[in-house]
């Protein structure tokens, strides 16, 4: 059962344990993400992570790369747009 501890969870290994899983570009994209939503996305990115990207399934990670971007740039503009507050430090 996890407990939080680094290696329960791709997300939580990035996010909380500020590990480089995948890559240090997935991470970053990964962390960046993680300011801009809300919880529900949140919950979908780790899921996606956990049960696409494994990291023990030897995850495409240039693909993995590409959707975090294409997400990131989706909701940077979403936020630019007004329908999303952004955390700017």
């Amino acid at each position: 059962m996890p407990n939080g501890k680094h290696g329960d969870h791709p997300y939580t290994d990035i996010v909380v344990h500020k590990a480089d899983i995948y890559s240090p570009v997935a991470a970053a994209l990964v962390r960046e993400i993680a300011t801009l939503t809300d919880d529900k996305t949140r919950r979908a990115l780790a899921d996606l992570l956990y049960e696409k990207f494994n990291p023990y399934d030897r995850p495409d990670v240039h693909a993995l790369e590409r959707h975090l971007a294409t997400l990131r740039d989706n909701l940077r503009k979403d936020a630019s747009a007004g329908e999303f507050e952004v955390d700017n430090k």
